[in-house]
């Protein structure tokens, strides 16, 4: 289930898009991050927040959103935090298909 799970086809759907990023802007919020996104280009905003923010408050997000913040699968290039804003949103909308699965059950 979760293997075949394809984030970026998923968020095509309208109505999925929108409670990812509602789930996203909320762990936002909880980790104090004055933030608004755009819905049509929130990959980007939060590549360009990770890379405002300092350690400590990125580590502290990554915290409340459930990835580490050491993550191996990273390594560090010019688009280090594109591909780190990629995994947030794909933790947020596993997080969002998990409820909509299970809410309906």
């Amino acid at each position: 289930m979760l293997e075949q799970f394809k984030f970026k086809e998923a968020l095509q759907a309208p109505d999925f898009r929108m409670q990812t990023l509602e789930q996203l802007q909320k762990d936002l919020e909880r980790a104090h991050c004055a933030f608004t996104l755009d819905e049509n280009n929130f990959m980007n905003d939060l590549a360009d927040l990770l890379e405002s923010l300092t350690e400590q408050k990125r580590a502290q997000l990554l915290y409340l959103i459930d990835l580490p913040e050491h993550n191996t699968s990273i390594t560090p290039t010019s688009n280090f935090f594109r591909d780190l804003a990629e995994q947030i949103i794909h933790r947020e909308a596993l997080k969002v298909f998990l409820r909509n699965k299970f809410s309906s059950q």
